[in-house]
């Protein structure tokens, strides 16, 4: 069974937008140590949040929370 979104009173030191359990979860894996939204991690690879995704779902065994 999929997770559902979680949203969090905590916003991207980037862009400002409104952090969520995914946020967290690839941040986490990814080891940032601050608040950053998955736009923003895409974007400091290179990536598209598409490409991002991909590659955590195959590196790393993670996806998106239900609702994204």
């Amino acid at each position: 069974m999929a997770e559902r979104i979680k949203w969090y009173d905590e916003y991207c030191e980037y862009c400002g937008a409104q952090i969520n359990s995914w946020d967290k979860r690839i941040a986490k894996t990814l080891h940032f140590t601050f608040s950053i939204c998955e736009k923003c991690m895409a974007e400091e690879y290179g990536m598209t949040v598409e490409y991002l995704r991909d590659t955590m779902q195959r590196r790393y065994g993670v996806h998106p929370c239900e609702g994204l």
